[in-house]
């Protein structure tokens, strides 16, 4: 009978060793996960936080606001001093091949204005991997504002299709100054 009595005193401490032991992995499994509880807290706080600060940002994409500004600006640019008048002048004076000079550069100037200046953050996406978007778009309105400008305060403006293409030539420039200029000054909203 003392045998079995020392087998049950050891099987008891044995199983108090054992119950102590499972209450203690159970402190540390429960410490464990109050742990990770707070790092999803913190990873969910970081997660927040990048949310907010990769939200895309106003100049990031083009807007029919983008639209009016760049139309305004490029209406200011051509009509401002009247310098549809001075670049009539000038497409009188010009040749053919200066003319088509201009469009390029009227573009690459748009180009410097809105990308390289650094004035306003603004996100370049590209059409065929080369064409900013938002650059053809305000390249184009500001081809139209000439030809509407032009054909509003220029009667004879396309008699001759030479001589409107290098009067569009020499007025673009201008009005794609004044886009560019719009589109940055305009705001951010």
């Amino acid at each position: 009978m003392a045998k079995k009595r020392v087998k049950q005193t050891s099987a008891d401490s044995k199983l108090n060793e054992i119950l102590k032991r499972l209450k203690r992995l159970e402190k540390e499994q429960i410490q464990e996960l109050k742990q990770e509880e707070e790092q999803t807290e913190e990873l969910e706080d970081l997660e927040r936080q990048i949310k907010e600060a990769t939200e895309p940002h106003p100049l990031r994409r083009i807007t029919y606001k983008d639209l009016a500004k760049g139309s305004l600006g490029a209406f200011i640019g051509v009509v401002a001093h009247y310098t549809f008048v001075y670049g009539i002048k000038v497409a009188q004076q010009i040749d053919i091949i200066r003319a088509t000079l201009l469009y390029p550069l009227a573009f690459i100037i748009g180009g410097i204005f809105l990308y390289a200046t650094g004035y306003r953050k603004v996100r370049v996406k590209k059409i065929l991997w080369f064409l900013p978007v938002r650059l053809i778009v305000l390249y184009m309105l500001s081809i139209l504002i000439a030809i509407i400008v032009l054909l509003l305060f220029q009667p004879e403006f396309m008699q001759n299709f030479w001589d409107a293409y290098k009067q569009l030539a020499a007025v673009t420039l201008t009005a794609m100054i004044g886009a560019c200029a719009a589109d940055l000054i305009g705001g951010t909203e």
